[in-house]
């Protein structure tokens, strides 16, 4: 890089981003080089509380808890797909930060896109129902 880092990088809490609430970040280290990648914020035990809070308040929001499960389920895939779409910029993202090699960055982002396709595949599949089924 050319010495300067670009702004820190906030939390994402609630949805928005956000300093830490104490000022604190760090520098990230390009383990190939040495060289500064970014300034990231630090999150400290009032950001940890503050997003539990705000996920145990989504978790129950209406927009979550009342979505039905095949919704929920799309939704789950779509995010697989967006990973997937963006799966070279993360995997290259990934080897900067933490000096993997670009093969199991990729099958890592594969990974990660098939976790959220196996939790859609059982949204709508828990709740102790069945399909109703021809009497024998």
């Amino acid at each position: 890089m050319s010495g300067e880092l670009p702004p820190t990088e906030l939390l994402l809490i609630d949805g928005k981003p956000a300093p830490a609430a104490d000022g604190r970040s760090f520098t990230v280290l390009d383990p190939s080089d040495g060289s500064a990648i970014a300034e990231v914020a630090l999150a400290g035990q009032a950001d940890v509380d503050r997003a539990v809070a705000a996920a145990r308040a989504a978790f129950t929001a209406a927009e979550w808890a009342g979505m039905r499960p095949a919704d929920r389920g799309r939704l789950l895939t779509r995010i697989a797909e967006a990973i997937r779409r963006e799966g070279d910029r993360l995997a290259r993202l990934e080897c900067q930060d933490v000096g993997k090699p670009l093969r199991q960055a990729k099958a890592d982002v594969e990974s990660a896109a098939r976790y959220f396709e196996f939790y859609a595949g059982t949204a709508d599949k828990l709740g102790g129902t069945t399909i109703p089924s021809a009497p024998a």
